[in-house]
């Protein structure tokens, strides 16, 4: 009861448009005030949910991907991407979606994504004759590749959280992304053969502009491989790689000698305040979870799921409805400091690994982040795009077609997600 009653007060303050950090913060005040501990305590909860030297991943992770699109390695890897797969049918929509994957490997955020890489492949398509919602439909459906393939700031969190391994989760997500890629690839070219659109013709192959572009962006382009190395080879920590990360963030911009001090001024300002953001949601969120596991919430809920059904299919497909509408209204991180430990528990019942669970969580409410009536997918991609969110979203709808048949993949083959961590870990 004491649950519901936090969770209808955040919802309350969330309609009546209370910034979820205050909301979050009264909700949890709310239900300290109605178990009888004293609101002093909070602060000490908050504290204790903070204090873990793996929080140091995401402050790192953000100011890499910044330093990345400051220094710019965002045109490189496009050129890059243009000269590999330009000639598949769909032309510059297929780079974009590869040009996503690349950058995935570096930035680890679907907004740094969408909002970085995101204006250069909307310039290039839109100087090609591509009709604009298109071109703001292909980007931001591959933006949601970002956070799957590692490094990933949502896997961090969700690892924090749950008590998973980061490094498993990384490298779960890497399978995974690159299938949604795919499917989005295909998708791109059935429709433009389909259609016979003019404007998506191929360009021709030059093996020489491949090689050209890769010298040229070489050092961008060895920045995921670096990560995925060092993760693979048991070099560092993920906290260690966050920071191997921005070194080489920063290296890569003073050679391509883009930075300015305005914007490297922007990228700290940028990376503290969205730290902030993460970190007192990460703790507000630890001092909620401290009621909802006295009231055994994730205990509860994993017998009403065993009630409903015993079927695992028909389970994961519950969960996963839930968790894109929690996505259309929460952000990501918060979601899954909320729901990931309740969640966990019920789709354990199912079978699923808390490994595949991130990913098809992560995943989850990327789809979401890209839907109405929250959806700030939509808004920051009408920004860059110059249309109206509401463009946008009609333009993106026939692109839930791949992303869901992606999300289908991740729920229900857990080869998927669990296979790559299983050989380098060896569970």
């Amino acid at each position: 009861m004491i649950s519901v009653t936090m969770l209808l007060v955040s919802i309350g303050l969330f309609l009546i448009r209370v910034p979820v950090s205050i909301s979050l913060g009264i909700a949890t005040l709310v239900g300290f005030w109605m178990i009888g501990i004293p609101p002093a305590v909070i602060p000490s909860r908050m504290i204790d949910g903070v204090d873990s030297f793996a929080l140091l991943a995401v402050p790192f992770f953000i100011l890499a991907g910044n330093l990345m699109n400051a220094g710019g390695v965002t045109e490189r890897i496009f050129a890059f991407a243009r000269a590999l797969v330009g000639w598949i049918s769909g032309g510059l929509a297929q780079v974009n979606i590869l040009a996503s994957v690349i950058f995935a490997g570096m930035s680890g955020s679907a907004l740094a994504d969408l909002a970085g890489l995101g204006a250069v492949e909307i310039r290039a398509m839109r100087a090609n004759g591509y009709p604009i919602g298109f071109s703001a439909a292909v980007t931001l459906s591959s933006c949601t590749i970002g956070p799957l393939i590692p490094p990933s700031i949502i896997l961090v969190i969700y690892g924090l959280a749950t008590n998973t391994s980061i490094g498993q989760l990384f490298l779960g997500g890497l399978i995974a992304g690159l299938v949604v890629a795919l499917f989005l690839m295909i998708y791109v070219f059935i429709h433009v053969r389909s259609t016979k659109a003019e404007w998506a013709k191929p360009e021709p192959f030059v093996f020489a502009d491949v090689l050209r572009t890769g010298v040229y962006g070489l050092p961008a382009l060895l920045a995921p491989v670096i990560i995925l190395g060092a993760l693979v080879l048991g070099i560092s920590t993920p906290s260690e790689l966050g920071a191997i990360a921005t070194v080489y963030a920063l290296l890569v911009g003073l050679l391509y000698r883009q930075f300015t001090w305005r914007k490297i001024r922007y990228a700290l300002v940028s990376t503290v305040s969205m730290t902030g953001v993460i970190m007192y949601l990460f703790a507000i969120a630890s001092a909620m979870n401290f009621v909802i596991a006295r009231e055994r919430v994730a205990h509860h809920a994993a017998e009403y799921m065993a009630q409903m059904t015993t079927n695992p299919i028909l389970g994961i497909l519950i969960v996963n409805v839930f968790l894109i509408i929690v996505g259309m209204f929460l952000e990501g991180p918060v979601a899954i400091l909320i729901i990931a430990p309740i969640l966990l528990h019920v789709v354990s019942e199912f079978g699923m690994g808390p490994v595949q669970f991130g990913v098809m969580l992560s995943f989850n409410l990327l789809i979401g982040m890209i839907t109405p009536p929250m959806g700030i997918g939509l808004f920051v991609g009408g920004k860059v795009a110059g249309i109206s969110p509401e463009a946008v979203f009609r333009a993106t709808l026939p692109f839930f077609i791949p992303l869901l048949a992606g999300l289908a993949v991740i729920s229900y083959v857990p080869w998927v997600t669990e296979w790559l961590p299983s050989l380098v870990f060896h569970r």
